[in-house]
């Protein structure tokens, strides 16, 4: 089960990365719907593309920390100190799925707008699983 783990938080984790760096540089394919809306559909925060880089960079930061973690690649720090950031990454993840922020997460309140509906069947499901995976990548294939 690690290694499917693994390979779906990875690719879970470029995919956002990739989309991030690609609206940074200019990109439009799903632009529209990647900033949270208020309900007559502006965007509730400001869209920058440093902003959209640098979410993009920490994304990729956290693919390589996990692989570090799972020894695909090496990185000078020690494993607990790599276990200990896959388990923020994954409280983070968990957090921002399960937000009962206004504009995002599974139970967030403003639900009408086109962000809503992707962060409803896409980015706070995919939050929840990379969270889960980094939780059991870190606790539970430790104790087997």
């Amino acid at each position: 089960m690690t290694p499917v783990v693994i390979a779906l938080c990875s690719a879970l984790l470029m995919l956002g990365a990739g989309f991030h760096i690609y609206w940074g540089f200019g990109g439009h394919i799903g632009a529209s719907v990647s900033l949270p809306q208020r309900e007559d559909g502006v965007p509730a925060v400001k869209e920058t593309a440093l902003g959209a880089i640098a979410v993009g960079l920490m994304l990729a930061l956290v693919l390589l920390l996990l692989l570090a973690f799972t020894g695909t690649v090496r990185l000078p720090l020690s494993q607990q100190v790599l276990r200990i950031g896959v388990l923020v990454w994954a409280l983070i993840f968990t957090a921002r799925a399960l937000s009962w922020s206004r504009y995002f997460g599974l139970f967030k309140h403003v639900r009408s707008t086109r962000f809503a509906s992707y962060d409803t069947w896409f980015y706070s499901p995919s939050c929840l699983l990379l969270g889960l995976g980094l939780f059991y990548l870190a606790v539970l294939d430790h104790i087997q």
